[in-house]
């Protein structure tokens, strides 16, 4: 239950009543609420993880169709909608939020939605598997940050006919035994990219690593995948995408704040006001008014950005903003520390794993633009 300065804090970051009361929102509420924050502590644990049952519940009940529109089995919900969606989804559990995440590429490249029809090109498995990404029944991983790194590409893919034969290894994917489908990039000789989306689990030319010994969200099996000739069938093709035209939407995108981030930043300092309260520490109190303050008016800024101009424009202010919030969540994260005292240094408690879910988001979708932009923020 939240204290009279919590609730005033959160008040801070208040949608607007038709945003509050869409179907999606409500019922990211009540998830979180009964099971998600519950849950939380056990989802980052290695030994334990994101129930499958829980992501079952959070698809039934719509989270993996919020912006799809109700005709094609979504919840029809705008752009403020889905964000006020994702920040209460990260917010209650980061863990559960990042597996679920995932699904959002596969979903978007499957509906035409990540750019124009001449530089990306969808493939058979789009209009196959079209409906269940869509509606949330066919749950999809991603294997794409490889993309980001510089020099050879790390999968390679040459052509086969109307297939494809991808090589190489992908250290990062998410999910693997929680989701039914990955997007696996592969690049061609010729810079597109190739993505394929296959079953996720070993077989012949894909193997999944051991889990990766992450130092939070542990229990999000993620898993590095070595991929030896994989013959990708034409209908496993989800789309064949310009290289030039994803480097260029990878960065609009990445020069975001990402909504995720700001939930972890909003259920800091809310957590920081009521202890507050609780523990009568006016100082504290003080704190989180002025990091949700700053907070809100960052938040403010960078949402007015990602809804009201074109994804391409402003992209360096963009970028600072992100790199600001991203500084005020770990300084919001140590503020909670030091208001908790000797109990927030436990392993289990929730300070230890906010704190280090803020190091998580600042290397999350990160970029050199975004790193520069960190670093910055992070030397004033």
């Amino acid at each position: 239950m939240e204290t009279g300065a919590a609730a005033a804090v959160e008040a801070l970051f208040a949608p607007e009543p038709a945003v509050a009361e869409h179907p999606a929102v409500r019922a990211v509420t009540r998830l979180a609420r009964d099971m998600l924050v519950p849950h939380a502590a056990a989802a980052d644990d290695p030994a334990r993880g994101v129930g499958p049952a829980h992501l079952s519940l959070c698809s039934d009940a719509g989270l993996l169709a919020v912006g799809v529109p109700t005709a094609e089995g979504g919840l029809g919900g705008d752009a403020r909608v889905d964000i006020e969606v994702v920040e209460r989804l990260s917010g209650a559990c980061g863990a559960t939020w990042f597996v679920l995440t995932q699904h959002q590429m596969p979903q978007a490249v499957a509906r035409g939605a990540l750019g124009p029809g001449d530089r990306w090109i969808r493939g058979p498995a789009a209009e196959r598997h079209g409906p269940g990404l869509a509606s949330g029944r066919l749950r999809a991983g991603i294997a794409v940050a490889h993309l980001r790194r510089p020099g050879q590409p790390a999968v390679r893919a040459v052509p086969d006919g109307a297939g494809w034969h991808l090589t190489g290894t992908s250290d990062w994917c998410t999910g693997w035994g929680l989701v039914d489908v990955v997007m696996i990039a592969g690049t061609a000789p010729d810079d597109r990219i190739i993505l394929a989306l296959v079953p996720a689990r070993d077989g012949p030319g894909l193997r999944a690593g051991a889990p990766l010994r992450l130092s939070v969200m542990g229990g999000t099996r993620t898993v590095p995948l070595t991929i030896d000739d994989l013959e990708v069938a034409p209908d496993d093709v989800l789309a064949v995408v310009d290289g030039a035209a994803w480097r260029a939407a990878d960065e609009a995108r990445t020069a975001n704040v990402m909504p995720a981030a700001v939930g972890l930043l909003r259920r800091i300092v809310v957590a920081l006001a009521e202890l507050g309260d609780e523990r009568e520490r006016p100082d504290a109190v003080h704190a989180a008014f002025h990091l949700g303050g700053r907070a809100a008016a960052l938040r403010g800024q960078a949402y007015a950005l990602r809804l009201g101009m074109p994804a391409e424009e402003r992209q360096a202010e963009r970028t600072t903003l992100r790199g600001e919030l991203a500084a005020l969540t770990v300084q919001a994260a140590h503020a909670l520390i030091a208001a908790r005292s000797g109990s927030a240094l436990l392993a289990d408690s929730a300070e230890q794993r906010w704190a280090r879910e803020a190091a998580f988001h600042l290397v999350q979708a990160q970029t050199a633009a975004v790193r520069a932009a960190q670093l910055t923020a992070l030397a004033r």
